[in-house]
């Protein structure tokens, strides 16, 4: 009989985390450094340039996991359910066949997560995202998802984040991490309501190991910017807002908590934030970035596209052509997959297309080589990449474009696959500053 996963996550799971590569001791970046340095002397002293990674939480048991994204109970996509796609399923879940401390719903599908939902398991798995994280090397985390203070259930993509503020583990004290401002366009955003989420978000502003950029500036992307823009000029009355009232009044309140000027960046999901650095320089962001950016890609058949190291050239082309000698400052784009196959479903059928945007899956070196290639580019452009940070999507969009979080294997054992965070934790500790 199978282990209660409580018990039986634990064991393979610390020994994974425990050995996966990592950066050097004092390697990992605070960003915390002396306000009296310079924005690229800071960098150096820290060895090189930060790396973040997106998180869009939908594995945690509720919201978006049993029905969108491993169709374990029916009624939506179920992007992972096919076998072909268990190995980009999270380390944590399990076959179906292998969870006997649960009585199953007769039409359960054949990938399992934390159903029915149990915070303890849910903190357990949270709390070796962490430790892998830690020790490859990545510096923080961007979280994302609405307000509680909006909505009570933050539409479930905060339990993570719960998670991690409620480990009791040393190394999530050390893990930084940002919580996006949240521009959805089902919010409908006024006065009111930014006042709401910036009262929350500050809490976690506050907290030592809420990510800064340069000399401690608390970094704060706004996921959809053009989205609070145009919900809070629509508002009535008093709940109105221009996009520059919406920053200058962001601003005030991080400063007004005692804290340095944040580095507000405006970020454009999917992609093409070049495309309004203009307007974000109007409403007094200091950077602009991407989502995701998976540049580099073609719509055609499975595998019939560009290489990924092909992309990654591409990807330099377009951080030189578009990126570059814009309005403002940028955090450019690092993808680590583009290959979304899970989810080229027809809408109305749901049978699977034949043609889907991607690129080839990384070959061995590919990931390590794109990463390097990108600190390179921040490390050459110190005043267009004045943050020095990277960002790459993503952690855990398992389904959507690939992660770095370690994968599922092979029952009956399920040794969590850490071939992609490997690789990156070694680029990340072989590259310095020169």
């Amino acid at each position: 009989m199978s282990r209660h996963p409580l018990a039986a996550i634990t064991a393979s799971l610390l020994a994974a985390a425990a050995s996966c590569s990592g950066a050097a001791p004092g390697q990992k970046a605070s960003g915390q450094e002396s306000s009296k340095r310079g924005r690229v002397d800071v960098a150096k002293a820290r060895g090189r340039p930060l790396l973040g990674v997106q998180r869009w939480d939908m594995y945690s048991g509720k919201g978006a996991t049993q029905r969108q994204e491993i169709g374990y109970l029916p009624g939506k996509q179920g992007f992972l359910k096919d076998p072909k796609w268990h190995d980009r399923a999270p380390f944590f879940c399990r076959l179906t066949r292998d969870v006997n401390w649960v009585r199953h719903p007769k039409n359960a599908g054949p990938l399992w997560c934390n159903y029915p939902f149990d915070r303890r398991y849910l903190q357990k798995a949270m709390d070796q995202e962490i430790r892998f994280a830690h020790n490859a090397g990545i510096d923080f985390f961007i979280y994302h998802g609405p307000a509680r203070k909006l909505f009570a259930n933050s539409w479930e993509l905060k339990n993570n984040l719960d998670a991690h503020m409620a480990s009791r583990i040393p190394e999530a004290r050390k893990m930084n991490f940002v919580w996006a401002l949240y521009g959805h366009a089902a919010i409908h955003y006024t006065r009111g309501k930014v006042k709401l989420m910036m009262d929350e978000t500050i809490q976690y502003i506050r907290m030592s190991n809420w990510q800064k950029v340069m000399d401690d500036r608390p970094l704060i992307p706004v996921l959809w910017p053009g989205n609070f823009r145009k919900q809070l000029e629509e508002a009535n009355g008093r709940e109105r807002m221009t996009g520059a009232e919406f920053v200058e009044y962001v601003r005030a309140r991080v400063k007004a908590a005692g804290l340095r000027n944040p580095y507000i960046v405006g970020m454009e999901c999917p992609a093409r934030s070049f495309l309004k650095a203009e307007v974000l320089k109007k409403d007094g962001y200091d950077a602009f970035m991407d989502y995701s950016g998976g540049y580099g890609g073609a719509s055609g058949e499975r595998d019939k596209a560009p290489t990924y190291a092909e992309a990654t050239r591409e990807l330099v082309k377009i951080w030189n052509r578009s990126f570059l000698n814009r309005a403002l400052p940028f955090i450019p784009p690092c993808t680590s997959m583009q290959y979304p196959w899970p989810r080229a479903l027809d809408k109305k059928t749901g049978k699977p297309k034949k043609r889907w945007y991607h690129y080839r899956w990384p070959k061995k070196g590919d990931l390590a080589a794109r990463v390097k290639t990108a600190f390179d580019f921040v490390a050459a452009h110190p005043k267009d990449c004045e943050a020095q940070t990277v960002v790459m999507y993503s952690w855990n969009e398992h389904s959507e474009g690939g992660g770095l979080c370690p994968t599922m294997g092979a029952p009956p054992n399920y040794e969590p696959d850490t071939t992609w965070l490997d690789e990156v934790a070694g680029a990340l500790a072989a590259w310095k500053y020169r």
